[in-house]
Formats: structure tokens, sequence, C-alpha cells
């Protein structure tokens, strides 16, 4: 299982969504907020002193 997948799922049980029986429009919102979640989550690690992007 991928890190998005995990997030993904977390934001389905916080949001109290049931990917499988959800809509279209639900299953967008939830992608959309995915994203905002995963964007904070990257943006966390980037500002940790310990860690370091194996690119660039």
């Amino acid at each position: 299982m991928t890190t998005h997948d995990l997030i993904r799922r977390w934001v389905a049980e916080q949001m109290r969504l049931d990917p499988a029986t959800a809509g279209p429009a639900e299953l967008g919102h939830l992608d959309e907020v995915t994203a905002a979640a995963e964007a904070g989550y990257v943006r966390a690690l980037l500002r940790l002193r310990e860690y370091r992007p194996l690119v660039g």
C-alpha cells in the first residue's frame, strides 16, 4: 500500500465516506481533500531537519 493509499483511506475515514459506495461527486471531493492532505504531509517532511530527499 502506498502513502497515497494510506492518506486517502484516512481522509475517507475522517469524512465518514465509503469509497466503494460513494458517488462521482463524493469521490471527486475525496480526491481534492486527499491532495491537500498529501501536500501538507510533504511540507511537514521538508521542514524536518533530519529529512533528506533522495533526489535533488
